[in-house]
C-alpha cells in the first residue's frame, strides 16, 4: 500500500521533533448537541444529523482503539470547554484536557503513516519542531518535541468549509524539503516559532503569513489530497508517541470563542462528533462518514 511504501521512505528521516499531547478515548457518536444544534451539512452523518443509512464497518476500530493492547489507541480528547458544537464529553477513558486543548491525540508508533479522513486542499503548516521543550514549573525537559503541524480545508461536499489541522508530526511529503536544512529542520529549543506558510487554526482564532523562510521546505501548499493519501508521518514528544487531530466545522450559529477569522467555524470533539470508517480504495464512503487517519492493517492487537 502507498502508505507503507511511503513509510520506508521516511524511516531514515532522523530528527528529535516534539509536541505535547496526552493519550486517552472518547465515546461513540452522541445525538447532544453542545452549543450549536444546527448542522453544518444537512446531507452529512453526524453527531447533529444522526446516523449513516448502513452502519456495517462504521466506527468498527473503536473498540480496539479503546483497548490497551493495540499499537494505535485513542488519547486525550479535547478539553470541553473548546467544544462548542455537538457533544462536549469525547468518554472512555476519561484523562483530563490541558486547558485549551481543542484536538483529538491518537497514541501510535513513531512514523506512523498518518492519511487524509476525506478529500482536502493543503492550506497551512508551521514547523515548531525543536530537540527538546523546557517550560514546565519543575524545569525538567521533555526530549524530543515533534510539534510540525500542518492545516487542511474540506475539498469534499460532505463537509464544506470543514478545517482540519494535524500536528506532533514528524516529518511530511508535503514539504518537500523538510530536514534537509536548518530554516526548515529542528530548533534546539521550543520557542513557538518556525517556518510558517499559509493558513493555521488557533483556538480563538487563525493567521496567514509567512514567518521563518518557508521557501526552505519548498511546500506544496495549495495541493490536492485524495482521502486515503499519505499527509505526514507520525512524531513523538518526550516518551510519548502520538499525533493530535483537530476539526472545526460550519454552523449558522456563531462561535463565541472566536476573535479573529470566520465566527461561524465549530470546534468539535473529533470522536464522539464524527462517524469513522477503515479506509480502503474498494469502499465508497456514505456522505459525511470520515475515514480513520491511519491505515487500520497496521494494528496490531486486532
Amino acid at each position: 500500500m502507498a502508505a507503507k511504501s511511503l513509510l520506508l521512505i521516511f524511516l531514515t528521516a532522523s530528527a528529535f521533533v516534539f509536541s505535547a499531547c496526552g493519550g486517552s478515548e472518547s465515546a461513540e457518536p452522541s445525538p447532544t448537541p453542545a452549543t450549536g444544534t444546527t448542522a453544518p451539512a444537512p446531507s452529512s452523518a453526524a453527531a447533529l444529523t444522526g446516523p449513516p443509512a448502513i452502519m456495517t464497518g462504521i466506527n468498527a476500530m473503536h473498540e480496539v482503539l479503546e483497548s490497551e493492547d493495540a499499537d494505535i489507541l485513542f488519547g486525550t480528547q479535547a478539553d470541553p470547554l473548546t467544544v462548542t458544537l455537538g457533544p462536549t464529553d469525547g468518554g472512555f477513558p476519561d484523562f483530563p484536557a490541558y486547558e485549551g486543548k481543542n484536538s483529538l491525540n491518537f497514541k501510535m508508533p513513531l512514523l506512523t503513516p498518518i492519511i487524509a479522513p476525506l478529500d482536502l486542499t493543503f492550506s497551512g503548516f508551521k514547523n515548531r519542531s525543536a530537540i527538546y521543550r523546557q517550560d514546565r514549573p519543575d524545569g525538567l525537559r521533555t526530549e524530543p518535541f515533534d510539534d510540525l503541524e500542518l492545516c487542511f480545508e474540506s475539498a469534499s461536499s460532505d463537509w464544506p468549509g470543514m478545517v482540519m489541522c494535524v500536528y506532533h508530526l514528524r516529518t511530511t511529503p508535503l514539504l518537500q524539503a523538510h530536514l534537509q536544512n536548518d530554516d526548515c529542520g529542528i530548533r534546539e529549543k521550543w520557542d513557538g516559532e518556525g517556518a510558517e506558510q499559509g493558513r493555521i487554526y488557533y483556538l480563538e482564532n487563525s493567521s496567514e503569513r509567512s514567518n521563518g523562510n518557508p521557501k526552505s521546505c519548498s511546500p506544496l501548499l495549495g495541493s490536492a489530497v485524495k482521502r486515503g493519501e499519505v499527509l505526514g508521518f507520525s512524531g513523538l514528544v518526550g516518551d510519548n508517541p502520538h499525533s493530535a487531530f483537530k476539526f472545526k466545522v460550519q454552523s449558522d450559529l456563531k462561535n463565541p470563542l472566536t476573535e479573529q477569522g470566520d465566527p461561524y467555524l465549530h470546534w468539535v470533539q473529533p470522536k464522539p462528533f464524527f462517524y469513522w470508517q477503515c479506509f480502503d480504495p474498494a469502499t465508497e464512503f456514505q456522505p459525511g462518514v470520515l475515514a480513520y487517519p491511519f491505515d487500520c492493517d497496521l494494528i496490531e492487537g486486532t
